[in-house]
C-alpha cells in the first residue's frame, strides 16, 4: 500500500551531503511563503513543524546507535529533539501494521504513525507475524471487489484495523495469499490522490500507507464519531482531529516542493513522477 532510501529522509536525486548543505528550512519556508504557492495541507489542522526545521544533522539512535535524522526507522525513536515537542494523536481504534520484511525501511511511512500515535499503533514484521486472534473482530484495509466501506460496517463489529505495508506487489501478496489475512473482512476508503514523492508505477490513487491510514480515520470520524457528537452539540463535519498524523508527511512533502521550486530551471524532479507534481504556481 506504500511504495521511499534511507537512514534519514532524503530529497530524491539530492545526495545526503547536498541536503546537509542546503539552506536552512527556515529560509526554504520563507521562499515558499513569498512564492504564494498554496500547499494542499493549508486547510488541515497540522501543528507547526518548526522543531523539525531546526534539526540539521544526523544523531545516533540511543537504542541501535545508527546515525539517523528526525527519527529511527528501525526503533521508532525520536532523535534531534524532545518527544514533548511533537504532536500526539489518540486513535479511536487500535492499528496493527503488517510490514513486509523485504520492504525498504526508509521507504515506509508507517514510522510516522508509530511515532505520532505510539499507544495505538503496532508494527509487526510479516516474517514474524503471530497467529491472529479474534479475526472476526478485525478489518483489513485493502481495496477489492469484496471490500466494504465503513458506512456498510457496524462500529460494534470490529475492535482493530490491520494494514499491510510494502510495495504494492508485496501488499497484494500478503493480503491475498496469507491464509489468515485473506479471510479477514476487507474495508476500503473513497478514492484519493496521493501526494507521495516516491515514484511508483501505479496510478495516483495508490496511496502511501500513512495517507491511507489518515483517510480511513477521517472517514471513521465522519461515519461514527461526528453523527454521535452532533446529537449533543453543533458539530458539523470532520474537525481535523486526526490531521496531525500527516505531520511528518507534510514536512517532507513541503521540503521537496520548496527545494525543487527554488532550483527551477537548474534541477528537475524525476521525470517518472506524474507531470505537475512539483507545484510552481
Amino acid at each position: 500500500m506504500t511504495t521511499t532510501n534511507a537512514n534519514e529522509f532524503e530529497v530524491p536525486f539530492l545526495t545526503a551531503e547536498q541536503i546537509q548543505n542546503v539552506q536552512t528550512f527556515d529560509s526554504i519556508i520563507s521562499t515558499q511563503t513569498s512564492s504564494g504557492v498554496p500547499s494542499p495541507f493549508d486547510s488541515l489542522k497540522i501543528s507547526s513543524t518548526e522543531v523539525l526545521e531546526k534539526i540539521t544533522k544526523r544523531t545516533p539512535c540511543p537504542k541501535c546507535d545508527k546515525p539517523v535524522k528526525y527519527f529511527c526507522y528501525w526503533c521508532y525513536i525520536i532523535v534531534g529533539c524532545d518527544s514533548s515537542e511533537l504532536p500526539r494523536v489518540k486513535l479511536p481504534v487500535k492499528i496493527d501494521v503488517i510490514k513486509h520484511h523485504k520492504e525498504n525501511d526508509g521507504k515506509s511511512t508507517v514510522a510516522h504513525a508509530k511515532i505520532i500515535a505510539p499507544d495505538d499503533v503496532e508494527i509487526i514484521s510479516y516474517s514474524q507475524m503471530p497467529k491472529i486472534e479474534n479475526p472476526d473482530r478485525m478489518l483489513l484495509l485493502f481495496p477489492g471487489p469484496n471490500s466494504k466501506t465503513l458506512q456498510e460496517i457496524p462500529r460494534s463489529s470490529f475492535d482493530k484495523l490491520l494494514i499491510v505495508d510494502g510495495t504494492w506487489r508485496q501488499a497484494l501478496n500478503m493480503a491475498r495469499t496469507n491464509p489468515e489475512l485473506k479471510n479477514i473482512r476487507k474495508v476500503t476508503i473513497n478514492p484519493q490522490k496521493t501526494l507521495f514523492w516516491r515514484y511508483q508505477n501505479k496510478d495516483e490513487n495508490h496511496l502511501a500507507t500513512i495517507e491511507a491510514l489518515y483517510y480511513f480515520l477521517k472517514e471513521y470520524s465522519e461515519v461514527y464519531e461526528i453523527p454521535e457528537e452532533a446529537i449533543h452539540s453543533d458539530v458539523n463535519g470532520y474537525d481535523g482531529r486526526y490531521d496531525n498524523l500527516l505531520w511528518y508527511f507534510k514536512y517532507f512533502y513541503e521540503f521537496i516542493q520548496t527545494t525543487y521550486r527554488r532550483q527551477k530551471g537548474k534541477k528537475n524532479f524525476t521525470t517518472r513522477q506524474r507531470e505537475g507534481y512539483i507545484r510552481y504556481e
